[in-house]
């Protein structure tokens, strides 16, 4: 689940950089889809078991281009054969200094 900030970054690196298209082309596409992720991509969350979030950092405001990013790991809980995954323990102690 790519957030509309990062998407939009993404796609203008892709298509001006790489395939010279213009930023009002590329914002005309990106409305031109929109109803079809509203109504066909988005309702899928909902029904999603584990769903990976891509967002924009919170560490580094002046990324625009979506370069350094936050992730989020959602997962639904008691689902049959599907083991929930912990990135730490209960009463792991974490130290960790931002790089950004």
């Amino acid at each position: 689940d790519i957030s509309d900030e990062i998407k939009f970054a993404w796609k203008i690196q892709r298509d001006m950089m790489e395939r010279g298209h213009s930023l009002e082309s590329i914002q005309a596409s990106i409305e031109a889809r929109k109803p079809d992720f509203d109504a066909y991509i988005a309702p899928q969350r909902a029904q999603a078991d584990v769903v990976l979030q891509v967002l924009p950092t919170k560490l580094v405001p002046e990324d625009k281009e979506g370069k350094i990013l936050r992730t989020r790991l959602i997962q639904k809980e008691n689902v049959k054969n599907f083991e929930t995954a912990y990135l730490f323990d209960e009463g792991s102690t974490i130290n960790w200094i931002p790089c950004g």
